[in-house]
Parts: structure tokens; sequence; C-alpha cells
């Protein structure tokens, strides 16, 4: 039997807690099978999985990655069929009870009725959500008694889908039929609830033991569905730049503590307006914009491209019926495309916690930049900026990113959303966003800029074309490779690190524009890219000591090629060594008067050390200084007074800096009478 590597979504079955929020790590679990030893999977699926380079290994969390299943092709553009007719998706629910005793039995196990309840509120929401084209049905429901020492969910779904309806979904003969099937525990599963679901495949297989409450079973089940329909999770993220918290497709990682190296962590739940991210007790909110266009459920799409378009745009509510419920902006300088949105406390979205009234989380991403979320105003709604990225194997993700300030307007503390009055400006300037008012019965009007240009078309011109910009007009793909001439210098050293970019245009150009040379977020130095496609940037000698995550950014002169942004190359800047000289002080030491001596460091490259010196006696401790940066390296040390004759041996030690390495003095031998 073949076994599903899952990875688990726990959290609290309280009726108020949030759900599909505390991620447990995945159990042990076979490796998954091969499609040959899965078996043999229909033609059609064959096919489907040849034309998207198969499934991905790297799924993440709640998503279960099954053999020779077609995920929906991994785009983050909107160049989708739109969904056409009535697609049924039959269900077929197996309850299973696992173990014979009753007493770790939910207290409210699934019934007949629950599940017809939860299956027609299935059908509701996705027959909305995709423009009337997913048809759910409940095709059957069985029991099936396991009499199993235990829950493990896992086994409990790989048991079942073995055995359930006949056989009807064993071997994945599930994928290419739109038919899914749905396994409940009468079990909770230990101290959490559980919840998984396969992604793509034109059908699945979920796997829960929430139950059918309308409060938290049913919200479960449309994620997990969700899943099943090729959606992957709705992510919020915050960059580390002080210009536009953005940055490049490839700076954006999955990530749950500040320690992580990503340029732009992404918190993979993190969207609290979109039924694929976080939820809370009862609610259903929409999928956001950029998941219907994806998937075809919503076409009425205004698209903004081309350098030195402007445009003022009107966005109805996503909520609402009204055309115009869908911006897509493409950046002239990357090419990558944005989605805007304007959300409002109306209809499913009421549910959200994001207009739920709650207190605002946020979360810090690292110094100076926090990411908050559950902060918008439920009278006006708020607007929101949405990349699609491939974060998770071949499954798209969206990433609602933080770049309104909040109520307190620090500007180091961003919501994931933008009020009337903000703006938002793309990584590299690209194009800018700028909330002029919201209204749920008006919408969102917006003045939209992009590089190149800068007269406005008024909001009532014809709206743009719904196509992608033509193959002959889209900027050229470059690509930025990043070397150095070796991976060590020393701090203050007058022979640095020379780093140099080679810069790529895929069409044969000339490249044309600058490069600019970051360690982390900060900016080292920027050069122009020469004839040979190459630019040279230097380590300052200054550069202090420790490890460094070097990466190059090229930005084109023209829109004709597109940004880019090499690898991340390290490398290390060792302290400086340091040499001491202890002398006499200005004047002699003699018995019963207050002595000083003085201290002098020195370092190569550095012209003005810092740190803390000791003077010993004998072993023992007589006097302590700073030499501090004005000093040049030298301090005066009083060393106390001597009131007995004989010979005495000081010496002196420098505890050494950042930058500069400890060092000791030779010893000065001092003879009172």
């Amino acid at each position: 039997m073949p076994s599903f590597p899952t990875r688990r979504l726990a959290a609290t079955a309280a009726a108020t807690a949030l759900v599909l929020t505390a991620l447990a790590a995945a159990p042990a679990q076979a490796a998954a099978p091969s499609p040959a030893s899965a078996g043999a999977a229909p033609s059609t699926v064959a096919a489907a999985s040849t034309a998207t380079g198969g499934v991905a290994a790297d799924l993440s969390r709640d998503m279960v990655k099954v053999p020779a299943a077609p995920l929906l092709e991994a785009r983050t553009d909107d160049a989708v069929s739109p969904a056409t007719g009535v697609t049924t998706h039959p269900v077929y629910v197996s309850v299973a009870t696992v173990t014979a005793a009753t007493s770790d039995d939910s207290p409210t196990p699934p019934d007949d009725a629950s599940i017809r309840a939860a299956v027609t509120q299935l059908h509701d929401y996705w027959w909305e959500e995709s423009g009337h084209t997913v048809d759910v049905t409940l095709a059957g429901i069985e029991t099936r008694p396991l009499d199993q020492a235990s829950c493990v969910p896992a086994t409990v779904l790989n048991t079942v889908h073995a055995s359930a309806f006949g056989g009807r979904f064993a071997k994945y003969a599930w994928a290419g039929t739109n038919e899914h099937l749905i396994v409940l525990s009468r079990e909770t599963c230990g101290t959490t609830a559980t919840a998984f679901g396969t992604v793509g495949g034109d059908g699945g297989e979920v796997f829960s033991s929430y139950g059918t409450g309308a409060a938290l079973g049913v919200p479960v089940l449309l994620h997990e569905f969700g899943h099943n329909l090729g959606f992957g999770h709705a992510g919020a993220g915050m960059c580390r730049s002080t210009t536009s918290f953005d940055g490049a497709a490839s700076d954006y990682r999955y990530a749950t503590s500040t320690d992580t190296p990503a340029a732009c962590p992404v918190l993979e739940y993190g969207d609290f307006l979109d039924i694929m991210g976080y939820s809370i007790s009862s609610a259903r909110p929409h999928l956001s914009s950029a998941q219907r266009v994806r998937a075809g459920f919503l076409t009425d799409v205004t698209t903004l491209s081309g350098a030195g378009t402007a445009r003022q745009v009107v966005v109805a509510s996503l909520d609402g019926t009204a055309k115009g419920r869908a911006l897509k902006v493409v950046d002239p300088i990357s090419g990558q495309g944005y989605y805007v949105e304007y959300r409002t406390a109306t209809g499913t979205d009421a549910s959200s916690a994001e207009f739920g009234g709650r207190a605002a989380s946020c979360a810090l991403v690292a110094s100076g930049f926090t990411r908050c979320a559950l902060t918008s105003d439920r009278t006006t709604g708020s607007v929101r900026v949405l990349r699609p990225l491939t974060l998770a194997g071949s499954t798209v993700s969206t990433v609602a990113l933080a770049v309104g300030l909040d109520a307190k307007r620090d500007p180091s503390r961003r919501d994931t959303h933008l009020d009337a009055g903000e703006s938002f400006t793309s990584a590299n300037g690209g194009f800018t966003v700028s909330v002029r008012s919201m209204t749920p019965s008006g919408g969102a009007v917006l003045d939209v800029t992009l590089a190149g240009g800068s007269a406005k078309v008024p909001a009532s011109a014809p709206a743009p074309t719904l196509s992608a910009p033509a193959p002959a007009t889209a900027p050229a793909t470059t690509t930025s490779r990043l070397s150095v001439d070796r991976t060590r210098q020393t701090h203050g050293s007058s022979t640095p690190i020379t780093t140099t970019t080679q810069v790529v245009a895929s069409d044969g150009s000339a490249p044309s524009g600058t490069v600019t040379l970051r360690d982390g977020t900060a900016v080292v130095g920027s050069t122009k890219v020469g004839s040979d496609g190459r630019a040279t940037v230097t380590l300052p000698g200054t550069t202090a000591a420790g490890t460094h995550q070097l990466r190059a950014s090229f930005v084109p002169a023209t829109s004709a090629q597109a940004a880019s942004d090499s690898s991340i190359v390290g490398v290390t800047v060792d302290k400086a060594s340091s040499s001491s000289a202890l002398t006499r002080g200005r004047t002699a030491i003699t018995k019963n008067k207050a002595a000083t001596v003085t201290v002098t460091v020195s370092a190569p490259g550095v012209p003005r050390p810092t740190g803390t010196v000791t003077v010993t006696s004998g072993g023992r401790t007589v006097g302590t200084a700073t030499v501090s940066a004005d000093g040049a390296g030298r301090v005066t040390v009083p060393v106390g007074t001597f009131t007995r004759g004989g010979t005495y041996v000081l010496s002196a030690s420098y505890a050494g800096s950042g930058n500069v390495s400890a060092s000791v003095s030779k010893r000065m031998i001092v003879v009172l009478r």
C-alpha cells in the first residue's frame, strides 16, 4: 500500500482559536513511491505530468505530494485559460472509526446529517469563488471501522485510501477524474486536530479530524479542498528594504523566525483575507484576486504594462459583482506581475479575521522591520498588493506584501494593506501605486505610474487590453553572476576583496545599467556595467570583521532589459592583528607617589583602535583604561601608588574589539629603592 508523505497542520479545537496556524512536525513515514510502484495512472494523467515536469517533492506544510498527479501549471501570471463551463466534482466521504474504544472520540463526531450540510457548504463556497464553474456534489457516504491501536492521521488515510468505496481511489485512481475522497475520523487523533490534502491532479484526497462543524470543521475542509483544486498557501511577506519593503522574486522565502537569512521572509499562512491562509472560527474569506485570476475564475482583469504608462484606476470591492475587481501591474523593470485588490468588510469577507476587530498581530521580521496584520478599517476597507510566487515545489503561493504604514505611523512597522493617502513602490522603482480614496460602494481610486513616463489617463478612458504584452516588447531577461577574487580579507587591509558581476541578456544585447553590491541589505557600492557586461566593486577595507553575504543586483537603464539578482556569495573578514606597547608616563615612578603608565595599541590599517587595556604587576591588576577613538590608540593608565621598594614587573594587555584582535605588551621592569 503506498504511503503518503505528509506535513501535518495542527490547531486547538476551541471554537475561538485560530485554525491553520500552528504547524506540527511531520511524522516519520516511508518515502513516496515512484509512479510505477503506485500503479499505472490513466493516460491523461501521465500526459499532464509530462507537460508540467512532474510533481515537485518539496511541497509544504499540509500539502501532500502524490506521484503521477498533475498540478496546476506553476505559472505566476494570469496566462491561464478562463474557466469555461461547469465541472462537477463528486465528493465521497468515508468516516473512519479508527479505534474500537470510544473514549477518544470527538465530542461531536461526524454523522450523515452534518456531512451533508458540510458538503453543501463546500458546494456553495466554491461555486461562488469559481464564478459558477466548480460544482461540488455528494456522491456517497460510508463508515469504515479500522480497529487500530491509535489514531495516526497518515496511517488512517493510507488505509482508507486503499479500500474506500470498493477501491475506487486505490493507486491514486482519482487523478484526472475530478473525484475527491474525504476521510473524516471520529477521533480527534491526539491532543490537537489535524488536516491535510493532496495538491492538484484534477481530483484529490483530504484527511481531517476537525469534524464537520460550521465553526472549525467546514473552514478547514474549504482550505484543504482548495489544495485539491491546485491552490497553494496565502502568506504575508516583508522585505528588509527601507526603500520599498519589496524585493526580487528570489528574495522571498518561507520563514518562521527572525534569524532566517532570507531577504524577504514570508509567513506561510500569514494572509488573513484568503481561505488558503489564516482563518478563525466560522471565517470564510474569499480567495484573493491573484488566486482567482490564476485559476481562470476571474477574468475582468485590468492590466497595466509598458514603461511610461500612467493611469487612474478604480478597483471595485472583490466581494461584489462589479467590473474591475482585479488590477494587474507588470513591473517594466523586472517583468514581474503584481496584483492590487480592494477588500471590504462585506459579504463573506466580513467574517474574516482581518475585519474581525481583533488586536493587531505583529511580528518582528528583523531589527527595524515589523510586519502587522488584523489592522484593516471595517468602514473603509483596505487595498492590498499581492505577488504570486513559487515558494514550495511546483505550487504557486500568494504573498500579501507588508507595505502600508501602521496606526502608529512608524516607518519600521508595516501593515499588509494600504490605506487612503498611502503608496507602494516596487523593488527597483518599477512602478508606484498610490491610494486616493476608498469607499465600499465606489471602490478604491488608485493612481498607478510605471517607470518611464508621467502622463495620466483619465479614469473614464478605455481599459487596457487584458492580454499580456506582446513578446516583441517584453523585456529581455538578464542573468547576473557574482564572483570574488578571494573569500577572505583582513579588516583594514589595503588589498581588499574585488567582486565582479557578469551580466548577460537573453537576447544577446549588451547590458546597459547599474550593478549594486549589497551586504545583506546594506549597500556596499554601485557602478555602471561596462561594454563587456562586467561591473567591478571593491569591498571596503573598513568592512567589519565577520561573515558577509554578498549579492549583486542589476538595474537596467532601459525597459528593453529586465532586472536580475545574483546568487549570494559568502566572504569572511578577519580581525586586524594588534600590538601593545607599555611605557612610563610623563612623570617618573617613585615610592609613595601616584604613578601612571602609557599604553599604545597599534593595528595595521586601523588608525584609531578602541577597546580596554589592563595593566598588571606580578599578575595583579593595578590599572585599567579605555582606548577611545580620538586617542589614536594611546591612553594613560593610573597604576596607583607603590609604597615599598623593590622590583616590579609590569605588563599591559589589550582586550581587542570587534575588528581588532587582542595583544599583550612586553614587560616593563621598575626598580624602586
